[in-house]
């Protein structure tokens, strides 16, 4: 349906549509490769002298963390890529890039003639641990251990080891060629205050603890990824890219608490803080001379698997590695009472500065027939929402803002400079999302600006259909993601769709936008549990022509029914986002589909028109959807 002002007056045919979205295709922006000439040979020359005929360089910091630091994007600086995941593998003859399909394309244009890349996921192309270990002829293979997990490296030490090669832990050799790396974040620590965290880190050390002593040994908690030290603690920081975290380690004892950062990213009030909890303060570097010295004394180590290879081998042989859904984890995602309401907040308010960016944005393009690029309506909609009064000074993740065939890449980077025009032929996709103080947001809606073709409304619907299958699941206790996958999937089937990433992963309270260990997707086994909050975002795909996928937030709660068979769950839905009516063919949906969408968008319009109120053009576009 749709508001009849915004349709032309003459659809045109299917061949002229045809052929203008085959134009903005054409016109879509690429990556201009880096010449990493120079930078290889540096690179060459330092494994020279390490004695290695091969350098491994992934793409995480030595915290696992999906964003890095500027300052530690070593991948990106030796190859020019910058996707969020890879592995690099450089010989003295060759350089080699592996990463998976999200990042083909993007990787292909990034790349100078020296790189070879290697399509993870396509048929016949193996991982890069196994393609180096048929590769490296009984040479030495060498990595900075404070960058690879110690479970991927002991696979990967153990496959070379099978063909004569070894792995040799160096320093990190792209540190010593890297002349211009920028200065670490000087960002500093401050209180996450109790009005949105909910529980004193004082109360969650103890719950550590009381863990802990059930395993009846002399034992310590290492925490290493930057999320559970700054959820532990009730900090935040802003160091990291997105991610309201900052480079630290943590180590929990019996009758100890350290943390260990630089303490130049510690103010005095945040000193005063820690020291009141109590938490001791120690250099970020000494924390391999504290676990090499409390197992020196007999101390069990529990390390996330995530744990570097350097981290864990400080502690010899007296460790466990704990699996995803580890005490620390669970805790961290399942939100509490004041997380739960802050994230309704949040959604609520940033369900207005939707609108108001969505009713500017269509009236600047349908309206005035202004020419609005990829990159400005990024822009304009983060302007928007840093105008909140809980605005935490940073985007939740880079804003995918794609129009055509740009919207067919479910990572897509938006482009700087040249992005091209949002156009009226094709769906337009905006999957963005800001940090508050009382919540993270990850919200993607596809729309159109002129009159959507019969494919288009069809790929559409599909995925509505399991968007809305998927957020009105009711299932028992003991359920996992996997299970609840195929509900958002089985529409799309129906037509021979499918989308090659996860249905939804988990979403941090004012924290990492991808939170582990739930999700929706074929490799998440983890139950889940009551407070919950992850993602519903099935997809469409049509290379080289337009994408469209349909994301909100849900809650797992608690739910009663007819009978009583156990306990069950159901979703809350947290997002305050119309559904676009036009893009739906209506004769597709079943009558619960239909009650299901105007259930929706009369919800989203009663909750969010009282915030626009004093917005015209905002509450008019509201009262359309």
């Amino acid at each position: 349906m749709g508001c009849l002002a915004s349709r032309p007056s003459a659809a045109p045919a299917l061949d002229e549509k045809r052929t203008l979205l085959d134009a903005y295709a054409a016109d879509k922006p690429s990556h201009t490769p880096v010449d990493t000439t120079s930078r290889l040979a540096a690179l060459r020359a330092c494994m020279d002298e390490a004695g290695v005929q091969a350098y491994i360089v992934p793409s995480e910091d030595a915290h696992a963390s999906e964003y890095a630091a500027e300052c530690d994007q070593r991948l990106a600086y030796v190859s020019g890529f910058t996707g969020s995941s890879g592995t690099v593998v450089i010989f003295g003859d060759s350089a080699h890039l592996f990463t998976d399909g999200r990042y083909h394309i993007q990787a292909a244009q990034q790349l100078d003639m020296h790189w070879t890349l290697h399509k993870v996921g396509e048929p016949g192309v193996q991982e890069w641990p196994a393609w180096l270990a048929s590769n490296l002829d009984g040479a030495q293979a060498g990595v900075d251990a404070t960058v690879i997990s110690y479970t991927l490296a002991t696979k990967v030490a153990s496959m070379l080891a099978e063909c004569g090669s070894g792995v040799t832990y160096t320093a990190n050799l792209v540190d010593q060629v890297w002349r211009d790396r920028p200065k670490p974040s000087r960002a500093p620590v401050y209180v996450h205050e109790m009005k949105y965290a909910g529980v004193s880190s004082e109360s969650k050390i103890c719950d550590v603890r009381t863990w802990m002593q059930s395993k009846k040994e002399n034992n310590a908690y290492v925490l290493s990824s930057l999320d559970q030290v700054a959820w532990l603690l009730n900090v935040r920081g802003a160091s990291v890219p997105c991610n309201p975290v900052f480079p630290s380690y943590m180590i929990v004892t019996p009758d100890q608490a350290a943390l260990f950062v630089d303490e130049a990213l510690l103010l005095g009030e945040t000193c005063a803080y820690l020291a009141a909890i109590p938490v001791s303060v120690h250099a970020y570097g000494d924390v391999f001379d504290w676990i090499a010295a409390l197992s020196s004394a007999g101390t069990r180590f529990y390390f996330d698997e995530k744990a570097s290879a350097a981290l864990v081998r400080a502690a010899e042989q007296s460790f466990v590695l704990l699996p995803p859904d580890n005490p620390l984890a669970m805790a961290k995602a399942r939100k509490n009472p004041t997380e739960l309401n802050g994230m309704r907040n949040a959604y609520l308010r940033d369900g207005a500065a939707w609108a108001r960016w969505a009713a500017w944005l269509e009236e600047q393009i349908v309206v005035h027939g202004k020419h609005i690029d990829e990159r400005t309506a990024a822009d304009a909609f983060a302007t928007i929402r840093a105008q909140d009064p809980l605005y935490a000074g940073m985007q939740a993740y880079d804003a995918i803002s794609a129009t055509g065939a740009n919207a067919a890449l479910p990572h897509y980077e938006t482009p700087r400079d040249g992005a091209p025009i949002i156009n009226r032929m094709s769906p337009y996709l905006n999957d963005s999302g800001a940090q508050y103080h009382d919540g993270t947001i990850d919200t993607t809606r596809t729309v159109h600006f002129g009159t959507p073709t019969s494919q288009q409304k069809r790929a559409f619907t599909r995925v509505l259909q399991g968007h809305i299958a998927l957020a009105s699941a009711r299932f028992p206790e003991g359920t996992t993601g996997v299970q609840l996958d195929m509900l958002a999937r089985a529409p799309l089937f129906r037509d021979g769709y499918n989308y090659m990433h996860g249905t939804g992963h988990g979403v941090g309270s004012f924290l990492n936008v991808h939170e582990g260990p739930c999700a929706f997707s074929a490799k998440s086994s983890v139950p889940l549990q009551e407070g919950i909050t992850l993602s519903d975002e099935p997809g469409f795909y049509e290379e080289g022509q337009f994408g469209i996928r349909i994301e909100s937030i849900l809650a797992v709660q608690s739910c009663e029914t007819y009978r009583d068979f156990g306990r069950f769950y159901e979703f809350e839905l947290l997002t305050r986002v119309p559904i676009q009516r036009k893009m739906i063919d209506f004769a597709m949906l079943s009558p619960v589909e239909v009650q299901w969408l105007q259930w929706h968008n009369a919800m989203v319009r009663d909750a969010v028109l009282p915030l626009v109120r004093k917005d015209p053009r905002a509450a008019n576009w509201l009262r359309r959807q």
